[in-house]
């Protein structure tokens, strides 16, 4: 009897070590102090005997697999790791991704930012990988909840050279596990807490993983409501235009004044406010002073967005041969305020509403009719990815088709032909300064712009050894492919139509070498450590842009085992998108910025768009850097990153419209003969040459943390406290039909003693093969811990630190010939409207423990100032330093044992509490005097600032 019991307490250790939460229905009896001491004595000195594995296909083993912190083996590499000798910078486990409260891989990504962004390139999001391989896109994964992740790394730039990409971006590895099953459901709700926006989000996710495949169906619906001016504390006086609701006079064609005005004052009057009554005579019009129209209830500072997406991926092993069938479609649309429509009609001498005898101009806005831009999309993609292996080689196919549409509406202004015509006939029933009749002042003709991009890619890839060293394999990778581009759109402007066509077909290739020197495993050389070299090539053939090339070289050497060091070089030819060189051009009106030129904000028409006009650019990139983990034992790393890099003709987004681009830049700007500056063109430009440098350093500590279950299951074995799981059922568990509990268990509980089947049960005791709905088919259950089970209580708490700095040395650019440098770092704006700041700080800071966990974040950066005007107008800017926090409460209610006896549908549940800019703060921006500028009031940089979000999830097994 005791020795049975103990079987089965050491099968139910086993199983709960490795993080699984299912118990049979009958709860084991509690081992006295004095049968557990007479066990310990029998099997002193001896490893603890391990439960019979469950068979392939079953989830009775599944339990024990999922949650169980991987065993590292020196000199092997775990399952699912990357091709080639640079380990991770950071490895993540179970725990480690619990730690964060999110709640699928996309939120995992953004929440590792500080961690994978790379100051190489055009930056960017960094490659990801699926269990060491290529995926055909993002979408393949995105929507994969994190309790299906085994285990997260995170390398540097030069991993993904062996996976055919450009070594301009980290990668990040993914490794699922081998058997998972779960209905996730989420609803959220999200608010600013100034008032004026709230967004609502409900989320469905079906997934299956098992050793045939996996297949996943996400569907996602969101919804935020607009913002308006009004709904914060913004001055929204227009500084330019003479439009009022009641009305504004001017002086009539041809004529320099108002000459009754003019006569009465003494002095010339060009403007006057029409009376708030509509009518009167000339002693009740503002003489010289313009009547002004608060514009903000009419002006949009955030759109209202509606977003819907399904996801769904089918992944199968045909022959030995995994394949992946990708497909999601996205819709999203917007609607925005931009402004009342102005309209300005000449009063002929003799009108009998008009008091001035003269001919004069009455400019007013039609109330109630707003302008408004709207924009409608479509996304479709479809994937498709295989991988294998023959002999010592890995091989890779993916193919995309992505198919985007994009309409937008844009209201231009108002058509008030047939009431200038009433008016030049004197008809007495038309008031010129009361009510506008809709018939007499129509809609005027929208704006309109649609694109249609599609794009097919297909690209193969092999990689393995090429011959042996003496310190070990020289290995290369290959890849080949061909895209096709296509992106039509069409373009109606105040009346004129406007099409473009862009068709780019690509052909590339690439390969990249690797060569050991030195290895400390083979002793070879052993003294230098690990040393290893690696080239790469890759060229493409553009139909458009002839034939672009990129190489690069670099290093790999660890010295000594804590301490591993990088550096490379790149040089690299990049032709800009389709989408720079063709989307529709863009009107929109009414957009507000800061004329450096005169000092002021004002309202002008924007263009955006694409520019037929680019060239290629050319970037050289050299880095170097080295990640050091100094302490044995102890999660804790240091990474250090210098890179320099100067590009010749960059392709860049049109920089902030200061002195200096105008001048560089002089058919972008449209100004009147006053100098007002009434539009500008937006679209992207290329550059003369650009220059950068950067140190970026950070350090990265996890440790764990024994929980409660943890510590009442080791009293539990020590016989000196009570079988946490005593009395507890789980859903899908069915009750034994007679004597041995443990007969029938669910998919995922722990065997019978000893790991045994009893008698005459076949493969799919223990929950094994199922047949019909969602679930069925090999694997059984689903997941039996982490964040789904009794949520944090698996596997640990975790305290974890991240803290990341980024040190600008260099940062300049060259428009063209005969125009300064600019320099980012000291008054130029030529990224975006605030200059480069010398210093930018991340934090990360995070504690989970029994299904309760705290994580915290935040950025920093450093003060900027731009000098924008010109040489007789000085129009310095201040950007005051910004300090931002996000706070995350949640709570895994499975993680209470005592609470889910009593409440079982709390299993898999999680709530959760964000604060996203906790202290509310918003960057301070004056001009030389200390005066805010209209166009930079705090409401303007952060429109809806701090936002409170509470969402439950609960998972389904």
């Amino acid at each position: 009897m005791v020795r049975n019991r103990g079987l089965l307490i050491g099968a139910m250790m086993a199983s709960v070590s490795a993080q699984t939460a299912w118990a049979q229905t009958t709860a084991p009896q509690v081992v006295p102090p004095q049968a557990a001491a007479a066990q310990t004595a029998a099997t002193a000195g001896q490893t603890a005997p391990a439960a019979d594995p469950a068979p392939e296909g079953t989830a009775g083993g599944t339990a024990v697999e999922a949650e169980s912190e991987e065993i590292v083996v020196q000199g092997q590499k775990l399952p699912g790791s990357v091709v080639g000798d640079i380990p991770p910078e950071q490895t993540l486990s179970p725990a480690d991704i619990r730690s964060y409260g999110v709640s699928s891989i996309n939120d995992l990504l953004t929440e590792l930012s500080p961690q994978t962004s790379s100051g190489r390139g055009r930056g960017g999001a960094p490659v990801v990988l699926l269990d060491g391989r290529r995926i055909s896109s993002f979408a393949e994964i995105r929507d994969l909840p994190t309790e299906a992740i085994a285990r997260v790394e995170i390398l540097p730039e030069e991993v993904a050279l062996k996976y055919g990409y450009a070594a301009d971006q980290r990668v990040v590895n993914f490794v699922l596990r081998r058997r998972f099953r779960a209905v996730t459901t989420e609803v959220s709700g999200q608010a600013a807490t100034d008032g004026g926006t709230v967004t609502p989000r409900g989320q469905l996710g079906l997934l299956k993983i098992n050793r045939n495949g996996r297949m996943t169906l996400n569907l996602d619906y969101q919804q935020t409501s607009g913002l308006l001016e009004s709904e914060r504390d913004l001055i929204g006086r227009s500084t330019s235009g003479v439009f009022d609701l009641a009305g504004n006079i001017t002086p009539g064609a041809g004529l320099a004044q108002i000459d009754a005005l003019s006569a009465a004052a003494g002095r010339p009057i060009t403007v006057a406010g029409v009376p708030a009554s509509g009518t009167g005579t000339l002693g009740g019009y503002a003489a010289g002073t313009a009547n002004v129209t608060d514009l903000t209830p009419y002006r949009s500072l955030t759109a209202a967005t509606q977003n819907f997406s399904a996801n769904t991926v089918y992944s199968r092993v045909i022959g030995n041969v995994p394949v992946t069938l990708n497909a999601r479609v996205e819709t999203t649309s917007s609607q925005s305020d931009q402004g009342l429509a102005g309209i300005s009609v000449a009063l002929p001498a003799g009108n009998r509403f008009s008091p001035f005898g003269q001919a004069v101009t009455l400019n007013r806005y039609v109330a109630d009719d707003v302008l408004g831009q709207s924009n409608e999309a479509l996304n479709a993609h479809l994937g498709l990815g295989a991988n294998g292996t023959f002999g010592r080689w890995r091989w890779t196919l993916t193919g995309n088709y992505d198919r985007n549409t994009s309409e937008t509406f844009t209201d231009v202004n108002v058509n008030a032909t047939g009431l200038q015509a009433a008016i030049n006939a004197n008809d007495p029933n038309v008031n010129p300064f009361g009510p506008l009749s809709p018939a007499l002042v129509t809609p005027g003709v929208a704006n309109t712009a649609r694109s249609v991009s599609q794009d097919v890619d297909v690209t193969g890839l092999v990689n393995g050894p090429l011959f042996h060293l003496p310190a070990g394999d020289a290995s290369t990778t290959l890849r080949v492919g061909y895209a096709n581009n296509d992106l039509d759109s069409r373009a109606f402007r105040l009346g004129v139509a406007s099409t473009s066509d862009v068709t780019r077909s690509i052909g590339n290739g690439q390969v990249n070498i690797d060569l050991p020197i030195t290895s400390r495993s083979r002793d070879f050389l052993s003294a230098l450590g690990n040393l290893s070299l690696n080239g790469n090539y890759r060229i493409e053939q553009l139909n458009d842009f002839g034939t672009l090339s990129t190489y690069g070289y670099g290093l790999n050497w660890s010295p000594i085992v804590p301490l591993r060091l990088l550096v490379s070089f790149t040089d690299e030819e990049n032709a800009p998108s389709p989408q720079q060189l063709g989307n529709p051009l863009v009107s929109t009106p009414n957009a507000r910025i800061f004329d450096y030129v005169r000092g002021t904000t004002v309202d002008v028409t924007r263009l955006s768009g694409g520019n037929a006009g680019l060239v290629a650019e050319n970037r050289h990139a050299f880095k170097a850097g080295f990640n050091l983990q100094p302490f044995s034992g102890t999660d804790f790393r240091l990474q250090v990153d210098y890179t320099r890099q100067s590009s010749d003709n960059p392709i860049a987004s049109f920089p902030s419209p200061t002195a200096a681009i105008e001048a560089a830049f002089p058919q972008r700007f449209v100004r009147d003969a006053n100098g007002a500056l009434l539009s500008y063109d937006a679209r992207p430009v290329n550059f003369q040459s650009e220059r950068q440098s950067q140190l970026r350093w950070g350090v990265n500590f996890s440790k764990p943390i024994k929980n409660r279950i943890q510590k009442q299951l080791e009293a539990f074995r020590a016989g000196t406290g009570p079988n946490p799981f005593a009395g507890m059922t789980f859903p899908g568990q069915r009750r034994p039909g007679g004597q041995g509990g443990a007969q029938g268990a669910p998919d995922g509980a722990p065997p019978t003693a000893g790991g045994e089947r009893p008698a005459g049960e076949g493969r799919s005791a223990g929950g094994g093969e199922r047949r019909g709905g969602f679930g069925g088919g090999p694997g059984g259950g689903g997941f039996r811990g982490g964040g789904g089970g009794f949520g944090g209580g698996q596997g640990g708490g975790r305290i974890n630190f991240a803290f990341y700095h980024t040190w600008h040395f260099e940062d300049e650019v060259v428009v063209r010939d005969g125009v300064p440098v600019l320099d980012n770092l000291n008054g130029a704006a030529t990224r975006n409207d605030s200059g480069t700041p010398r210093h930018e700080l991340e934090l990360q800071a995070g504690y989970s423990n029994n299904g309760l966990g705290v994580r915290l974040t935040g950025e920093y950066q450093s003060a900027t100032q731009v000098f924008g005007g010109t040489s007789s107008n000085a129009a310095t800017l201040n950007f005051d330093s910004l300090t931002t926090f996000n706070l995350r409460l949640f709570d895994d209610l499975g993680g209470n044992l005592s609470f889910v006896r009593k409440h079982p549908w709390a299993r898999g549940m999680r709530v959760s509490f964000d604060i996203r800019n906790v202290l509310n703060t918003r960057q301070d921006v004056t001009d030389g005097t200390g005066t805010v500028p209209i166009n930079y009031q705090p409401a303007y940089r952060d429109a809806v600032g701090r936002t409170v979000r509470l969402s439950v999830r609960k998972l389904f097994f």
